[in-house]
């Protein structure tokens, strides 16, 4: 299998999250995955994301910063982007919480968590406060 396939089975979208696997991907599979991710926030088809991360080279996420500054400078437009990076190691949760201030800038809202399943929730919160209730959808 080739690289591209299998950078393409990392991404997934469940209930409008895309989902990028980044466990057990090499530093080049991680920025090349990185390049997608950043191409489809440049189009605006993204607005909740969630980054599961492993034992790789903490230092190659902040590739992710670059990569979203630079769409963000180029298209001239705040990412609105809600991020939930779970983080497998120490190194890793410090390098997302590094990297949380810059990507506010840019419009991106990022949290760090420990768990999937954390990360998962505070998507999920985020979705359903910016739906109107049912009723309110009716009266306009």
């Amino acid at each position: 299998m080739g690289t591209r396939d299998s950078i393409s089975m990392r991404f997934a979208e469940d209930n409008g999250v895309v989902v990028l696997d980044l466990r057990r991907c090499g530093v080049a599979e991680l920025l090349e995955l990185y390049q997608d991710f950043g191409r489809l926030c440049a189009r605006e088809t993204v607005r909740c994301a969630l980054l599961k991360t492993a034992d790789e080279d903490a230092e190659a996420h902040y590739a992710l910063l670059d990569i979203l500054r630079t769409i963000a400078l180029i298209a001239q437009i705040p990412l609105r982007l809600r991020l939930a990076i779970v983080a497998s190691s120490g190194r890793i949760a410090e390098v997302g919480q590094a990297m949380r201030a810059e990507l506010r800038v840019l419009g991106c809202d990022a949290q760090v968590f420990c768990t999937e399943g954390e990360a998962e929730r505070w998507l999920r919160a985020a979705r359903s406060a910016t739906r109107p209730p049912l009723g309110e959808v009716a009266a306009r």
